[in-house]
């Protein structure tokens, strides 16, 4: 009679584990409108999964107290998620890194990595670069590209463990190994950014802390979606993300799928 009981509950705390289980959408996307994908595109998808939730690529600041858009724009994003949110009952929560553009340009990483990348590519098209780096930036050029031509192909492309592996190539490129190729030419070191503050910092220094906090940035995204998951146990959760970070995100989520209570599934699973 025990072993009957023992087995009754160990039955019934699975089914409860199954049937309480959250659902995770890792939904990549484009921020403006592209051949094969625009905001109608992403209104047609989030109307197929019916959302409990939708966690969107802003911080705080973008919402009021009630969770409303203090301000409207004309993102994919933006004019799905409003639209959706007048025809429908969903939540809607920002998850990003706060003050991430403030954040970039106090700790100098921007704009001095932007002008980083612009005097990388003067020397790779004059010839400066040595047969070596040449090669590793021109493999960084066709693996872009690569990738940029993904977001042309509609949300089934951009969406898909193909696209995730060159993202992941194009941005372990990015910030290793033009940063390794930043290390052999002084004038990434001699050249030199100033602040707002009126502190000045090298070009290679600031590219650093553009790669560190990119690492940063998706690990806090990351964290945020699972206090999300926690909160909203057993919902249908939309992740609305820059295709770019899908990679970085599910490396860091579907791990925890089981601790945590959830399935990371795929928009076209619905």
């Amino acid at each position: 009679m025990r072993k009957y009981f023992h087995f009754i509950l160990i039955c019934a705390v699975y089914y409860n584990c199954t049937t309480n289980r959250a659902e995770l959408v890792l939904l990549g996307t484009v921020h403006d409108p592209v051949e094969n994908f625009n905001a109608d595109s992403l209104y047609n998808i989030l109307t197929k999964i019916k959302p409990d939730l939708i966690l969107f690529e802003v911080d705080s600041s973008f919402f009021t107290k009630a969770f409303e858009f203090k301000k409207t724009w004309d993102s994919n994003e933006n004019v799905a998620t409003i639209r959706y949110m007048n025809n429908f009952e969903v939540d809607i929560r920002p998850y990003e890194f706060t003050g991430r553009n403030k954040y970039r340009i106090k700790i100098g990483s921007r704009p001095t990595d932007n002008k980083a990348t612009q005097l990388l590519d003067s020397l790779y098209s004059n010839n400066l670069l040595s047969p070596l780096d040449e090669k590793t930036y021109n493999d960084y050029l066709r693996v872009n590209d690569s990738l940029i031509s993904r977001a042309y192909l509609g949300a089934n492309s951009f969406n898909s463990l193909k696209t995730d592996r060159i993202a992941q190539k194009r941005q372990g490129y990015q910030y290793k190994k033009l940063l390794d190729i930043m290390r052999n030419y002084p004038i990434f070191q001699n050249t030199y950014y100033i602040k707002h503050t009126g502190d000045s910092i090298c070009y290679l220094e600031g590219y650093k802390k553009a790669a560190e906090f990119w690492d940063l940035r998706n690990q806090t995204m990351a964290n945020n979606i699972f206090h999300f998951i926690r909160e909203y146990k057993g919902k249908k959760i939309v992740v609305l993300n820059g295709f770019f970070h899908r990679y970085y995100l599910n490396a860091i989520i579907r791990p925890k799928q089981n601790e945590l209570n959830f399935t990371v599934k795929e928009f076209y699973d619905y």
